[in-house]
């Protein structure tokens, strides 16, 4: 009741000050917007609220998310239009920075993701730090960029269609920072910068973080703006009870929420209409429950809105329009104005980006051409501005370049054929020329294993490199599968592998998908048993040489996700002749190794894949060595090794030839984003001949049943397979990134 009094006072106010006898002047609205994650996806449908009743801010002030929610709102988008943009955007990919694959470069490519935790190491004092933040936010100014596009003339946020302001925090002197003008993405990207999530971003001598770190409902500021009424949507939580600190997540929350929330109860008696949608059940990552967050605002809004005395007075009868704007087709830059840079000259970044003045550029290939320069991992930020003035168009674009070239990796694995493995990397860039890059593997399990690789990578120009690693691991195989010339008298053997590989090679990328790669090669195999021992050396080793050799390859690769793609195409065909040896047994003779691959993953429906794929495999020469041919069976793509392949329907190791070929179709039931179920049939014809085409190849067919979830230690597979023709079955289960 208190409330509803001081609103009719208000309008005994404003009728007293009425500008004619006959007009009431309307006064003028302030909007609050609350930061708090996803939770603050509630203030859209306040909006939707507040313009089914015909009530139009004349300020708006937010912070976090009510910063983004407001700078669109302030730009000229309607609450219908803000609602759309939201509802195509993947939030996983923008918080945590996941830049499209196409931009890696080619060894992160092959290699795909293998860390779980990745630390900054200082070279100065060969320090290993903990990060500022899990990801850098420069996704997120993507996204602000392009959809503010409309608005990046504009200096003073007052001369949005909305004035407009947004709060975000120094953390080094621990005041808020108040943007009123400068380059509205730029600032909201400031506003929204989670603690811990985002790294934070560096503004001269500040350094900025969310601003509900110190200001999260900014309505002092918006009342200073010149506004009478407010209007006030809170998405914030509250101070936690002891029973509800459960982990360090609730205690670091409860340590910002005491200086968040300590003057709301002052904050709350400055809003005349406070809205508090429910948002119980929420936390500030539940984007996948946009359509219920957005509702429960509107519902608020809505129960509030119709409490309010003499509403008329706050109604206009202008319509929201919404707003109109083409993005342009292309663009022609008489200037291009680059800013930040040190080590990086300027032919190098508009290279990277494909640019230059005075030469029209599609916008999609601009963009595409600011991912490609992030993709180089050289830079934290790349912020691009559109300007016109004095008739003519300005590219501005400011740059940060990243301070910690070097990292220390970590990661964990589990399969079948190499039990459980940790992986400790490091990676250096910038070394000797700004385009190369160190990276080498330490890998511990059942045995030792390592890469080494020193890369210069040119781009789309000529790029060399140079690899080296070892590779074993021991399994247990039935003898008579794999050794059947040998007519052992024991069904079972140790199969022990070991593959030491040097490679020096050229590389040519042809596009972001496409490239050929060709050099030199050395190889050392061995594999032997321990079964046998004696006087027979030949019945303990299987092979032992070291080859040399050269090898060219040619990759596409479009996929979205190397471990668990839900689109794109993989091919991969690559030839190694070996024309030398150390001829361990003086019979040594070149031959040449073949291997094809291609998966393609297609979406048919929501919640509906397909996955066909072919996988083909040649030795070709006048005799074999058991080293030289291949083994397939059981779930997994092994890395770095071109013999040893995955048939999730047999077993792992059961399957040996010369040549084979193998035809799947596997449908993909997805729910719950990160959840799999997957249904293959496979086809395979195989033999272990020397011809090259052969009219007595087995054949045989089986299934799989598997289920993946993509999991924080990387993705979790449980395989069942089964080949009816042998009456055998498999289970197989893996955890973690490959390596």
């Amino acid at each position: 009741m208190k409330k509803y009094a001081t609103l009719l006072f208000l309008l005994i106010i404003f009728s007293i000050t009425a500008q004619s006898s006959d007009t009431l002047r309307k006064p003028k609205i302030g909007l609050v917007l609350s930061g708090g994650g996803a939770k603050g996806l509630a203030h859209i449908g306040v909006l939707k609220a507040l313009e089914q009743y015909h009530i139009h801010p004349d300020y708006i002030g937010g912070t976090s998310m009510g910063a983004i929610v407001g700078s669109l709102y302030a730009a000229g988008y309607s609450a219908s239009q803000i609602d759309s943009i939201f509802h195509r955007i993947d939030f996983e990919k923008i918080m945590y920075n996941r830049l499209s694959r196409k931009y890696l470069n080619n060894l992160k490519k092959e290699r795909g993701k293998r860390f779980i935790f990745e630390f900054p190491v200082s070279m100065r004092d060969l320090q290993v730090q903990l990060p500022l933040g899990l990801s850098d936010s420069q996704l997120l100014f993507n996204l602000l960029a392009e959809v503010l596009l409309p608005v990046h003339q504009v200096d003073d946020f007052s001369q949005l269609k909305k004035p407009f302001i947004c709060v975000a925090t120094d953390i080094v002197t621990g005041k808020q920072v108040l943007y009123n003008k400068g380059f509205l993405p730029a600032a909201v990207t400031a506003s929204a910068l989670l603690p811990s999530v985002y790294k934070p971003l560096e503004d001269g001598n500040k350094l900025l973080l969310d601003g509900g770190i110190v200001n999260n409902y900014p309505v002092r500021e918006v009342k200073d703006m010149g506004a009478d009424f407010i209007i006030g949507s809170d998405v914030q939580g509250k101070i936690l009870r002891k029973k509800d600190i459960k982990d360090m997540g609730d205690i670091l929350n409860q340590i910002i929420s005491f200086g968040m929330y300590k003057e709301m109860p002052f904050k709350k008696m400055m809003t005349d209409v406070y809205i508090k949608p429910d948002i119980s059940g929420m936390s500030v990552t539940s984007f996948e429950q946009i359509d219920m967050i957005i509702a429960r605002g509107k519902r608020a809004a809505l129960k509030k809105l119709k409490k309010i005395p003499g509403l008329s007075l706050f109604q206009s009868d202008k319509t929201v329009r919404k707003l109109h704007y083409k993005v342009p087709d292309s663009l022609l830059f008489d200037r291009i104005i680059l800013t930040g840079q040190q080590n990086f000259n300027r032919d190098y970044i508009l290279g990277k980006i494909a640019i230059r003045p005075h030469e029209k550029v599609s916008y999609p290939d601009f963009l595409d051409g600011i991912n490609n320069l992030i993709g180089s991992d050289n830079f934290e930020k790349v912020y691009y501005r559109f300007k016109h003035k004095d008739g003519l168009h300005y590219l501005y674009i400011d740059v940060k370049e990243r301070l910690h070239k070097a990292s220390m990796n970590l990661g964990f694995h589990y399969n079948d054929l190499n039990h459980i493995n940790v992986i400790v990397n490091f990676e250096n860039k910038r070394i000797f020329t700004n385009n190369d890059m160190l990276s080498i593997d330490v890998i511990g399990g059942n045995y030792f294993r390592y890469n080494f690789d020193y890369i210069i990578d040119n781009g789309f120009k000529l790029s060399w490199g140079f690899h080296s690693g070892l590779h074993r691991f021991s399994h247990r195989v039935a003898a008579g599968a794999l050794f059947r010339e040998r007519n052992f008298s024991v069904n079972k053997l140790d199969f022990n592998y070991l593959q030491l590989t040097n490679k020096l090679y050229f590389q040519g990328n042809l596009n972001h998908f496409l490239y050929l790669k060709m050099g030199l090669q050395h190889q050392y195999k061995e594999l032997f048993t321990y079964v046998f021992s004696g006087e027979f050396d030949d019945e303990y080793n299987f092979g032992k040489n070291h080859y040399f050799g050269n090898f060219v390859s040619v990759n596409f690769d479009s996929r979205d996700d190397a471990d668990l793609p839900v689109k794109g195409l993989y091919f991969k065909l690559k030839w190694s002749y070996f024309w030398g040896s150390s001829d361990f047994y003086e019979t040594f003779k070149p031959f040449s190794l073949y291997n094809l691959r291609i998966d393609w993953t297609q979406r048919l429906t929501k919640f509906m894949l397909i996955r066909p794929a072919i996988s083909i495999g040649l030795h070709y020469g006048k005799d074999f060595s058991y080293e030289n041919i291949f083994y397939l069976g059981g779930m997994n793509t092994y890395a770095d090794y071109d013999q040893i392949l995955d048939f999730k329907a047999a077993k792992v190791l059961s399957i040996a030839a010369t040549k084979y070929s193998v035809f799947s179709l596997c449908p993909v039931l997805q729910f719950y984003k990160n959840n799999f179920i997957e249904f293959g049939g496979h086809l395979m014809f195989y033999d272990k001949t020397n011809d090259l085409i052969s009219y007595n190849s087995t054949m045989i067919y089986g299934f799989n049943i598997g289920y993946a979830f993509k999991s924080f230690l990387g993705p979790l597979r449980v395989n069942f397979g089964r080949i009816p023709q042998w009456q055998q079955n498999t289970f197989n289960i893996a955890l973690g990134y490959n390596f």
